[in-house]
């Protein structure tokens, strides 16, 4: 078992850790995820209500089949995009195309949700 399946096995399957997450790595162990659907139920979509504690970093990485939405829930989030750096914080949303590379932190304990697409949406 690979360290993110690690991670996420306390709260979700294997199978559905594997499914919902894109990343290429591991991902911090303190952040706690909670499946809310699975693509593989759904056929194209992924939704995730992550909790993250103040100043956990999610490395850069990126989903090359997944598009992603993040709508913050509580807390403030700073993503790293390239050429830019944005900041979320609750009631606010940021929408990330496939295969863009970014980085999360959070700045405040934060929560928000992950709502992953799949290509087969357009097929």
């Amino acid at each position: 078992m690979n360290a993110l399946l690690r991670d996420l096995a306390p709260v979700l399957p294997a199978a559905m850790a594997r499914d919902l997450m894109g990343a290429a790595g591991p991902l911090p162990s303190r952040i706690t995820y909670h499946a809310m659907l699975s693509s593989r139920d759904t056929g194209a979509l992924g939704v995730t209500d992550c909790t993250t504690p103040a100043e956990t970093l999610v490395p850069a990485h990126s989903h090359a089949e997944e598009d992603e939405l993040c709508i913050v829930l509580s807390g403030l989030l700073e993503f790293r995009l390239p050429g830019r750096i944005l900041r979320r914080r609750a009631g606010e949303s940021l929408f990330i195309p496939r295969g863009t590379e970014h980085e999360v932190r959070a700045l405040t304990e934060s929560r928000h949700i992950a709502v992953l697409t799949r290509r087969s949406l357009e097929s």
